[in-house]
């Protein structure tokens, strides 16, 4: 077995071989005059079972992982296990308005041409498996959450929706501590009103918990009112962190900290996803 990384993955492809005790190949990678992205792999993989692993967040990263699959395949790979730590074009999963695409359709629709299994870690609407003719292995998160924050005397697991509750539970009974979810109301498409349950946070150390950050809104209103409602200290965590227009700033400015995996790796990243991913991948492929 062996891996290869896209650029959007570096990182954690290297805890991953790590983890698999596995070679990490390189890729080399460049730009021809007219725009259009090149992909090499460099070295043997006739007859390897090849890990591909890459994002799907930006239009780009989705070239260079197909791209990269293929190569694979057409230089004689055995199986490709495609693992894609954070799983882009996940939320339309249906047509909302007349006219629109069903994305993420598309996107399982492409990637299973050039794989033969599926990895993703925590996707945001598990919707999106039911594109697949082969199957989707979605890999939950928890015990690194578990170990990062043992030591820290959390009080309260709390979502910020009921969305994301079954996490705050799951989390909450390993933790050994309590849980529970803002009731978030939308008033329409731009305005929600969120308030605490009948439950008292003043002076508790809260850890806020979300699958994904992307603009913050949510995580910022969140941690502002628990603040407001006498909360100590107010820790935010998620799976993901993809900070649109620079949220992160904002979080960290009024959070205690902001602690994200490695799935899209920045300096929040503290947590690493790749023991989960690795038993994931020696499931796939000891059941192959």
């Amino acid at each position: 077995m062996k891996i290869i990384s896209s650029s959007s993955s570096r990182e954690l492809s290297l805890r991953l071989s790590e983890e698999l005790k596995c070679e990490i190949l390189d890729i080399e990678k460049k730009r021809f005059p007219d725009g259009e992205m090149y992909i090499r792999i460099i070295g043997d993989i006739k007859g390897e079972d090849i890990v591909a692993v890459g994002n799907t967040r930006e239009d780009a990263e989705i070239i260079e992982f197909l791209l990269m699959m293929n190569a694979a395949k057409e230089n004689g790979a055995g199986k490709v296990i495609a693992v894609i730590p954070y799983f882009g074009y996940a939320r339309q999963h249906m047509i909302y308005k007349s006219g629109e695409p069903v994305s993420s359709k598309v996107m399982v629709s492409s990637i299973e041409n050039f794989c033969d299994s599926i990895i993703v870690v925590e996707i945001h609407d598990l919707e999106t498996a039911k594109f697949s003719r082969k199957g989707v292995l979605n890999v939950r998160i928890v015990k690194p959450f578990v170990e990062y924050y043992k030591n820290k005397k959390i009080d309260y697991i709390v979502s910020p929706d009921d969305g994301g509750l079954e996490r705050a539970k799951e989390l909450a009974d390993l933790l050994k501590t309590k849980y529970f979810n803002i009731d978030k109301k939308r008033l329409d498409s731009r305005n929600v009103t969120m308030t605490v349950p009948d439950i008292d946070v003043k002076g508790k150390n809260i850890l806020l918990l979300d699958d994904m950050i992307s603009t913050g809104g949510t995580i910022i209103k969140a941690t502002d009112l628990l603040k407001k409602n006498g909360a100590d200290k107010v820790y935010v965590s998620a799976v993901h962190g993809i900070f649109a227009n620079g949220s992160y700033m904002e979080i960290s400015s009024i959070a205690q900290d902001v602690i994200i995996t490695d799935t899209i790796f920045g300096k929040w990243s503290k947590i690493s996803v790749a023991g989960e991913v690795a038993e994931a991948v020696r499931g796939v492929t000891n059941g192959a």
